[in-house]
């Protein structure tokens, strides 16, 4: 139920339509409610003069109000789309989600929306014998709240646009991904001992589950897997992962359990927790995050557009997402039942998987940009220094020897390489440190 509310939360941040359909349901609330109130409180009374005026007075108000605020409202909806065009061209299509998920254009395209619904609904409303007051207010409230949304989401707009700004937001979410990845919920019933669920699953015949959905593995209910195997009374081995792309036919699940009877219902509920759909997303790939990264700094280094900056910012916002995480314990590939027997071998993000999402696109992309490798140099140095766990030093290492090897194959000039050089002896000495078994 969990992953299904966070799935559905990630659907409806990437709607543009969601938050501004609840602001026009709140102005169709007040449109109703509003006069009644107005009637039933007597604003019209002698001692409320001042907030009243004819019914005429009101309608011409709240027309202009209505005509006027609409049309700003378009305006808003063209930016917008101009933005999302802006975007999908200069930074790439897998960038417009971080445009879609803002709420700033929501709020405002809603804002104006509801304030001119409420308008139009309040004109129709009125009798001749009312004398508007309360109604007019808030009519006016909300054209002043409307217009300083449209000051924020303009000027949000502007700088949303910059590149240092998207890859700011990008790396935020890694962080938040890498966090989420590494919490201490993830740790129990998980276990690094993949010997020990061969060795139960070696007694048992195999038995493969083929998918039947399409698209991007976007959730997995391990739990769910697991209390389905203690039923069934089998472990099993999951061959896919958030952000794999399935087919047809490919293989899910592959069950180890001798005599197992499957019906068409069993099957179907085991392939129910793997969800999929036309899009990847960050809710268990924290992969995800990063393939974004590897567009921008890919675009950055293009020869059309030149920008190692943007390429090195990229790097940055990496390292300290995963600064984070380099000397931290991440969950095991094995999941384990309530008696802490291994029934479920997962594909699951490892430390080695996350660096090399990164750095090998990285380096191919920057081969021939030696300050750019220097940067990627620089921040192995920054994560080795951050961690003595010798896997992760390990790990640290084989990317720098590969940064090396890309690097010395390269067309450059010793004096060029002197710099990168210097610091991959640096990388080396670090990561050769006596670390902590």
């Amino acid at each position: 139920m969990k992953l299904k509310l966070l799935a559905l939360r990630e659907t409806l941040q990437q709607s543009i339509w969601f938050i501004p359909a609840l602001l026009c349901l709140l102005a169709l609330f007040l449109a109703v409610s509003l006069p009644w109130v107005e009637r039933e409180m007597a604003w019209h009374a002698a001692d409320s003069r001042f907030f009243a005026m004819d019914v005429n007075s009101a309608r011409d108000v709240l027309g202009v109000i209505a005509g006027s605020v609409l049309s700003v409202g378009g305006v808003v909806f063209s930016v917008t789309m101009v933005a999302l065009t802006l975007t999908s061209g200069q930074y790439g299509p897998k960038i417009l989600r971080h445009f879609l998920g803002d709420k700033g254009s929501k709020v405002s395209l809603g804002m104006f929306l509801g304030t001119s619904l409420y308008c139009l609904l309040v004109l129709s409303r009125y009798n001749e014998s009312d004398q508007p007051g309360i109604t007019v207010i808030a009519a006016l409230a909300m054209t002043i709240a409307s217009l300083v949304g449209f000051i924020h989401f303009i000027h949000r707009t502007a700088t949303d646009l910059q590149a240092d700004q998207i890859i700011e937001r990008i790396g935020g979410e890694l962080q938040a991904s890498l966090r989420e990845l590494t919490a201490s919920k993830h740790q129990s019933n998980r276990s690094d001992d993949t010997l020990a669920w061969r060795r139960r699953a070696r007694r048992h015949r195999p038995t493969v589950i083929g998918a039947r959905a399409r698209g991007y593995v976007q959730t997995v209910d391990y739990v769910g897997i697991v209390a389905w195997c203690v039923a069934h009374d089998c472990v099993s081995q999951l061959r896919v992962r958030a952000g794999d792309f399935l087919l047809p036919g490919n293989g899910l699940v592959i069950l180890y359990g001798d005599g197992l009877e499957l019906d068409d219902a069993a099957v179907a509920a085991l392939r129910g927790f793997v969800r999929t759909g036309p899009m990847r997303n960050p809710v268990q790939d924290p992969e995800f995050p990063i393939t974004q990264l590897n567009q921008l700094a890919a675009r950055a280094l293009s020869p059309g557009i030149n920008d190692p900056g943007t390429a090195i910012t990229c790097i940055d916002w990496f390292s300290m997402a995963v600064a984070q995480i380099v000397d931290r314990q991440l969950p095991g590939k094995v999941f384990l039942d309530g008696d802490g027997a291994p029934r479920l071998l997962a594909r699951y993000t490892d430390f080695s998987g996350i660096l090399k999402a990164f750095y090998a696109p990285s380096r191919q992309f920057a081969s021939s940009n030696v300050p750019v490798l220097i940067s990627l140099a620089d921040s192995l140095i920054r994560l080795a220094e951050l961690t003595t766990l010798a896997d992760r030093l390990a790990c640290i290492a084989e990317q720098g020897r590969l940064l090396s090897e890309t690097t010395e194959r390269g067309s450059h000039m010793d004096y060029d390489l002197k710099d990168f050089r210097q610091r991959y002896r640096k990388l080396v000495r670090v990561t050769a440190r006596q670390p902590v078994q």
